[in-house]
């Protein structure tokens, strides 16, 4: 990796005051921290996307001035190999970063600056660059083989260019990423029917994800509560792994990845190139009861798929039994013709939906002090890009009593893992005062709950965390 030129300084400070410097160290002459322009480059590696961002935040107004992000190649395993993971991070993070510095703003003549190198050695001189504020990188959840080497690369560039290091939570940033949709100006939308530019605090978050499903109730940037989680696998790897076994293998072989879910919304819904607006998704009927819930639709064919915990109020999601009954329609019909596999993906989508409004509507009965969040619901992570989804819970929230709910959703290319969400995570804790030290390491699992955990090790609970004195924020 080519790093920027940097003087080296003759003496040497323990290790002890090197840590906390950053986030003690009085703003730059000329600049207010509280409205301030943010510049942060930003790391994502958690699972098997490489990502790297460079995002500029002025208030009122945010600049993505890079976002790119390389997934490894898993199709012969048809799922996340780690061995292959973590190999596409330490080939893919190096060259992408330097692509993504050549993309800083140029720098002025009063500011901070760093020297890069060009792309190309026929460039001509080195490039001067504005110095990045801080750095921006995911610490945790994910694969800690993963998360280490893009820890390791954002402790390296924080480190030359003597700044501040955000080590973020993944799913924080999945449930801040409407926020940063609003502030890019690009939009979090409502299911279909436009929105607003996106929420403010508090707010419901349903982040689902391929590894996780999660109902958040958030007051603040690192401000969250879960209300209710997966007690097996999450939907995100129901609907891949329903996708193997539904889609024809014509079409699974022709992916050009292992995001089998997303081919599986495209196979069971084509494009309606003319009629109304949802007019695809005219079979589903939303349940308007609780009692609705309990016996699954007829689906025309000798088998249903119903709903997990329909008896139940238990504030807890669950999709393995989904994934067992598609599995065994499946391997009991091998040669299931094409309308029949349309139908079966339809219904196995259907029953992980409803479920998942089914759990939100509980929580709203059972739990009235949500209510106030409840006028935005934000749909955040790899999923959220589901149109049929956002369908089913706003047709389920109108029949359930709850037709004013605002649903928002952040744009397709920020549904997905990618670094602008994790610069944005880093530029609202690096607004309220928050950094880390340079000795944190990576978390595997990590709670998103203020004070989840026996130990309370949620996002603000576990170690490395320093902050800015209060006249200095």
């Amino acid at each position: 990796m080519l790093l920027p030129r940097l003087r080296l300084r003759q003496r040497h400070r323990p290790l002890q005051s090197v840590l906390p410097r950053p986030c003690n160290r009085r703003p730059r002459r000329g600049r207010v921290v509280g409205g301030r322009t943010l510049l942060t480059v930003a790391i994502e590696s958690s699972c098997d996307d490489t990502a790297v961002a460079v995002l500029s935040h002025a208030p009122p107004s945010t600049a993505l001035l890079f976002n790119e992000r390389i997934s490894s190649d898993n199709r012969a395993f048809k799922g996340v190999h780690p061995v292959v993971t973590v190999r596409g991070h330490n080939s893919s993070l190096a060259p992408l970063v330097r692509r993504a510095l050549q993309h800083l703003p140029d720098a002025s003549p009063s500011a901070p600056s760093i020297q890069i190198p060009p792309l190309s050695s026929a460039s001509g001189a080195p490039l001067r660059k504005q110095r990045p504020d801080f750095v921006s990188v995911t610490r945790g959840p994910g694969i800690m083989a993963n998360l280490a080497v893009g820890l390791n690369m954002a402790k390296g560039l924080a480190v030359g260019w003597d700044v501040p290091l955000l080590a973020v939570h993944h799913m924080q940033a999945h449930a801040l990423t409407p926020r940063l949709a609003r502030a890019l100006g690009t939009g979090a939308s409502d299911a279909g029917d436009g929105g607003s530019a996106g929420p403010e605090f508090p707010f419901l978050s349903l982040l689902v994800s391929g590894g996780h499903t999660q109902l958040v109730h958030s007051t603040g940037p690192a401000a969250h509560r879960v209300v209710a989680a997966t007690g097996d696998i999450a939907v995100g790897n129901l609907l891949d792994q329903a996708a193997r076994v539904i889609l024809p293998a014509d079409v699974l072989g022709a992916s050009p990845d292992v995001m089998y879910a997303r081919l599986l919304e495209s196979f069971a819904f084509p494009p309606a190139p003319d009629g109304p607006p949802d007019a695809q998704y005219a079979f589903f009927e939303p349940a308007a009861s609780r009692s609705d819930e309990i016996a699954p639709p007829p689906t025309g064919h000798a088998w249903d798929v119903p709903l997990p915990l329909r008896n139940s109020r238990r504030l807890a999601f669950s999709f393995s039994s989904i994934h067992t009954r598609v599995h065994r329609i499946a391997a009991a019909s091998p040669a299931m013709a094409l309308a029949e596999r349309r139908s079966l993906a339809r219904h196995t989508m259907r029953a992980a939906f409803q479920h998942l409004c089914s759990r939100l509507v509980v929580a709203l009965q059972d739990r009235p002090e949500l209510r106030p969040a409840a006028r935005t619901i934000v749909v955040s992570g790899g999923v959220a890009s589901n149109k049929f989804l956002l369908h089913v819970l706003r047709e389920t929230l109108r029949v359930r009593g709850y037709p004013d709910a605002e649903i928002v959703a952040p744009p397709v290319e920020l549904c997905t893992d990618n670094a602008a969400m994790i610069a944005w995570a880093g530029v609202e804790m690096f607004a309220q005062g928050w950094c880390s030290d340079l000795g944190v390491l990576p978390l595997g699992k990590w709670p998103m709950d203020l004070d989840a955990g026996r130990d309370g090790d949620g996002i603000l609970g576990v170690g490395g965390w320093t902050r800015t004195r209060r006249e200095e924020r």
